[in-house]
Formats: structure tokens, C-alpha cells, sequence
């Protein structure tokens, strides 16, 4: 993929999984050249990349959209997410560093003060939450688990599990985000590991996403 594609891909994907660019909208190749600044040929490149990863898709009548989830696609996601950041939660433990679990810390302490805002916003928590989970499967240093996490869990996926969640949902997740960053300084796996399959189970149970 040429630089161009690369960052046109980048901006498309930040857009949509940031909420700016909703499920079901439009991509337009004009516009977004436009906007981007660049020519229909890296567009289409990072379109195509865009829809091999299914965060678009090509309909007929309509071109190019924003993809939508159903239920059905939901529980699969999850059922694939709960096997993947388990694995990742382990060689996590495995292998990050100090740096790595200081950027951890500081997205805990983030979490946190959106926590304590009067009034909680679920979107500044979410957001949060995506780059947690990046964060832990980057520190793993193991570039295939990033690039599958990233493909599986995006913010629809976290958008939509979280709209059920209410002040004290939100607080149970911080609390096993904490543990999971314990088991991972602590340099144990199967701890880990187990931590991280509670969290994505408890996640999709209060989400209503059955299986």
C-alpha cells in the first residue's frame, strides 16, 4: 500500500471508529479525495482494504458504506474477540515492558476521570476502552495479534455492547481493567489470560449479546 493509501486509510478508519462517520453512511470517493487531499487512486486502496477488514462494505444502488452490524454478526465478533484477547492478555504478560504497562496505567487513570466526571460520557469511555485493548495486544510486540484485534473490535462493536451499560456496569470494567493490568505487571499468563476471558464474557453479558 503506497504512503497516500496508507494515510487515506488511516483517516477513514480513525473516522469511523471515533463515531464521526456513522454505520450505513455513504463513502464518497469525490468527497473524500477532497477532504483528504488526495487522488482516487489511493482512495480506492484504502476503500478496498477497508472492506477486506469489513468495516465497509460495497452495495448495489448505493456504493461503498459504512457497515452495519446485526446481532447474528455481533455474537460472532464476540465469540471470536473472547478466544483472541484472551490469547493476547497472556502473551502480554509474557512479553511487555515497563513503558508498555506505564501506558496501560495511564489509560486506567484516564478511565477513571471520566468516571468521576458529574455526569459520565459513554464515548469518551469507549474510545478509552479501544485503546486499552490495543495498547495490551501492542505490547505484545506480536504485529499479527494487533492487526487481528484491530480487525475483530472496533468502536461499533464497543459502541453498541456499551449503550446497555449504566454507572455501575462501567465501574465493574474498570475494576477488571485494573486486574488485568495487575496479572500483566505481575508477568502471569494464566492469570492474564482467565482475567481477560471474565472481562470480554461479563462484557458481552451485560451487552445482551447472546451466543
Amino acid at each position: 500500500m503506497s504512503a497516500a493509501a496508507e494515510k487515506a486509510y488511516e483517516s477513514i478508519y480513525q473516522s469511523i471508529r471515533q463515531g464521526l462517520i456513522r454505520p450505513g453512511a455513504r463513502l464518497i470517493e469525490r468527497q473524500l479525495c477532497h477532504e483528504l487531499a488526495v487522488s482516487r487512486t489511493p482512495i480506492r486502496e484504502a476503500l478496498r482494504r477497508l472492506t477486506a477488514e469489513g468495516l465497509v462494505e460495497n452495495r448495489p444502488h448505493r456504493g461503498v458504506i459504512v457497515s452495519q452490524l446485526s446481532d447474528a454478526e455481533l455474537a460472532e465478533i464476540f465469540e471470536v474477540g473472547v478466544v483472541l484477547e484472551t490469547t493476547v492478555a497472556g502473551v502480554a504478560a509474557r512479553n511487555s515492558g515497563r513503558a508498555a504497562q506505564l501506558v496501560l496505567r495511564r489509560l486506567l487513570a484516564d478511565m477513571r476521570a471520566v468516571l468521576d466526571q458529574d455526569r459520565v460520557d459513554p464515548t469518551q469511555y469507549v474510545s478509552l476502552d479501544h485503546a486499552f485493548h490495543l495498547a495490551i495486544a501492542e505490547s505484545t510486540g506480536n504485529r499479527r495479534l494487533v492487526a487481528m484485534l484491530r480487525s475483530t473490535c472496533d468502536l461499533r462493536v464497543l459502541s453498541t455492547a456499551f449503550s446497555h451499560y449504566n454507572q455501575s456496569h462501567f465501574e465493574r470494567s474498570l475494576r477488571q481493567h485494573e486486574t488485568i493490568v495487575e496479572a500483566i505487571e505481575a508477568g502471569d499468563e494464566d492469570w492474564a489470560a482467565s482475567s481477560m476471558r471474565a472481562h470480554v464474557l461479563s462484557g458481552r453479558a451485560t451487552g445482551s449479546i447472546h451466543v
